[in-house]
């Protein structure tokens, strides 16, 4: 009901007199109303275009880093980060770094830090991702993970163009307001002054 009575009332706005006389600047605001709501639209569409690209980008990185990261077993040479020990924002570890050695698959002995989870100790052994150098990195990004942000990309900028354009739809009608009511104080003063003239008591 509340939704139905909200587009009865958009549509009013951009039909300025169609019930009733319209002032020129019922029209003016009419007429900013369409161009906020077609920029709206356009945004909208850039934005699922901006969520293709991000999507087809991200699905590709995925495939790449999927096709050249592999996974080894790494020794860890000293004790990984302990679980009751906090970071930068005071949040308990739950991974961390830790010195450590393993075998590229090329043969080739390297020692390093690895990402262990918190609480590892020496001796123990964890797995690691390797790119095609044998360095450590991250896991690669999965399809999935193209698949969340591609939306979230598109939303995102769709709501910040729409909030823009919301907010200067809104201060260019407080301002048509403001003009409104003080050519209505202007009416409004010259009737009683016409009023007070053709009376009696000003006769």
């Amino acid at each position: 009901m509340y939704t139905r009575i909200r587009l009865t009332r958009l549509w009013h706005s951009l039909r300025p007199g169609h019930e009733s006389p319209a002032r020129p600047s019922d029209r003016l605001q009419a007429k900013v109303l369409a161009c906020v709501l077609l920029l709206s639209f356009v945004a909208a569409v850039g934005a699922v275009l901006l969520g293709i690209g991000v999507y087809a980008a991200e699905l590709a990185k995925s495939r790449e880093q999927t096709a050249t990261r592999y996974t080894v077993t790494a020794v860890l040479l000293a004790d990984g980060p302990r679980p009751a020990e906090a970071g930068r924002g005071g949040t308990p570890f739950t991974t961390g770094p830790a010195r450590a050695t393993w075998w590229t698959r090329e043969g080739e002995q390297r020692v390093g830090d690895v990402e262990v989870a918190a609480g590892a100790v020496a001796g123990q052994e964890a797995t690691a991702w390797l790119d095609e150098t044998g360095t450590p990195v991250g896991r690669p990004l999965t399809p999935a993970a193209a698949i969340i942000g591609a939306p979230l990309a598109a939303t995102v900028l769709w709501t910040a163009v729409a909030c823009v354009l919301a907010l200067a739809y809104r201060g260019f009608a407080y301002v048509l307001d403001r003009f409104r009511f003080a050519a209505w104080q202007r009416e409004w003063f010259a009737l009683q002054t016409r009023r007070d003239d053709q009376s009696p008591a000003g006769s």
